[in-house]
């Protein structure tokens, strides 16, 4: 149930470009936004807007069957979900969902989908008034099924006002970096990492995604913007985290060590403590 709630709310806000007349053009641009679900979402949207001095997108608030918040990072947006429970069960906090910018509308790039043969449901159009803001956004969304890793959602986003939209993104990340990107001088998502139990079934359904989208290696791919999608083998599939490149990696230590914020792995990577944050993993690397 919770799956098909996230399916049928298409979750949220995203902005897309203008389709080609190129046969094989790229169904994707970027990733425009990617989301954590949690019982705590708007506890953690306020700590993350606040401890890191993030500029917010849009400020949290329900939409109808779920409720959401989301904030600047650069060059995508960080949403903060939040779902009815299931059975009074609590929700695990994890990151959940991936957001792509379709360079098509939402029945274009379904229609795309279908010649690919992904499986995808049928688009879907929204509304939702954000409080305090007089914006009535309008989108549709189509998202993939049966698509590795199968229990995150991954999904287009079909926003009818382009320009407002692409102009309020703007305006969060120049904000972001008139504030040296917060106390951890964010720069920019680097990377989301989605696990996979089969890469190579995963690398073969990625690459029929995304072609002809650049790659790195055979494992990664990367965007003209906004983080790259980097595949990984796990036992456990599910997006594992995200890397974010900063301005100083030991202004950024040296802020998470005040605060006992700080972690290392056995490599020596630095990361926000993952019990600071709910579990959530987020690593930190130089610009």
């Amino acid at each position: 149930m919770r799956r098909a709630l996230i399916l049928s709310a298409a979750l949220s806000l995203c902005f897309f470009a203008p389709a080609s007349g190129a046969e094989e053009w790229a169904l994707a641009t970027r990733v425009e936004h990617f989301f954590v679900v949690s019982d705590q979402a708007q506890s953690l949207f306020t700590y993350f807007r606040d401890t890191f001095r993030l500029p917010d997108v849009w400020p949290f608030y329900q939409h109808g069957t779920f409720a959401s918040g989301g904030l600047s990072l650069g060059n995508a947006v960080l949403e903060f979900v939040s779902f009815p429970k299931e059975d009074n069960k609590p929700l695990k906090t994890e990151f959940q969902g991936i957001a792509f910018e379709p360079k098509a509308d939402a029945e274009a790039t379904a229609a795309k989908l279908t010649r690919r043969n992904i499986p995808h449901t049928d688009f879907r159009s929204y509304k939702s008034q954000i409080p305090g803001r007089q914006i009535l956004a309008e989108w549709s969304s189509v998202g993939l099924t049966d698509f590795p890793p199968t229990n995150a959602f991954i999904f287009f986003c079909d926003y009818k006002d382009r320009q407002a939209v692409a102009q309020r993104r703007k305006a969060a990340s120049d904000e972001l970096t008139a504030r040296t990107g917060g106390p951890l001088g964010i720069v920019a998502v680097a990377e989301i990492t989605v696990g996979v139990q089969d890469l190579e079934d995963a690398r073969n359904k990625w690459t029929a995604l995304l072609k002809p989208s650049p790659q790195i290696s055979d494992d990664a791919f990367v965007f003209n913007t906004g983080p790259r999608i980097h595949l990984v083998h796990v036992e456990s599939p599910g997006i594992q985290g995200i890397v974010l490149s900063v301005r100083s990696i030991g202004e950024a230590e040296k802020f998470l060590k005040e605060r006992r914020l700080l972690a290392k792995d056995d490599a020596g990577h630095i990361s926000i403590s993952p019990a600071a944050i709910d579990g959530l993993r987020i690593r930190l690397v130089q610009e």
